[in-house]
């Protein structure tokens, strides 16, 4: 998915590399992305706290997706903005690469997930919505902190392993 500059994507850090000097955004922007990594942050989680709810309540996950899918398709629609700050310039990373990525997320979630409904109850759609909220988890808690310039260890530990167990899924 969309990320940093350093993983190619959208949400960005308050301080980007520009010519290989840091440039600084404005307040307005870095208001605007700490507000946005935050509401994802809370979105993920709150999809989180369903699938877990959900389970233990069932004992399965058979009708899961069907249980979650509108906050699913909401925020990883939501995510279509990390496209448009690439696109103006508040984060300095590629519009295509980004674009790519949110797509084809979005593309799982409307065309393939939601249009076949047999599939919707396969183990496979559960392993990519837990594996897709833990990373969005780790990750927008990570853009969140750095924007604040508060980075505890634990969310920088956790956001190196999620991108390296994220990569080796794919």
């Amino acid at each position: 998915m969309a990320a940093s500059e350093e993983d190619g994507g959208g949400s960005g850090s308050p301080e980007e590399k520009e010519n290989g000097k840091k440039r600084s955004l404005g307040a307005l922007a870095t208001a605007w992305l700490a507000f946005y990594n935050i509401a994802m942050t809370a979105g993920w989680l709150v999809l989180a706290i369903a699938m877990a709810r959900f389970y233990m309540q069932k004992g399965t996950h058979k009708g899961l997706y069907r249980s979650i899918q509108k906050t699913l398709k909401f925020f990883q629609t939501f995510a279509l903005l990390e496209v448009v700050h690439c696109a103006v310039g508040i984060v300095r990373t590629s519009v295509l690469v980004t674009g790519v990525q949110v797509s084809s997320r979005i593309f799982m979630v409307w065309f393939i997930t939601h249009s076949i409904k047999q599939i919707q109850n396969e183990e496979s759609v559960i392993l990519f919505l837990v594996v897709w909220t833990v990373t969005e988890i780790t990750r927008y808690s990570f853009y969140t902190f750095s924007l604040l310039n508060h980075l505890p260890y634990f969310i920088k530990w956790a956001r190196q392993h999620s991108s390296d167990a994220s990569n080796a899924l794919l």
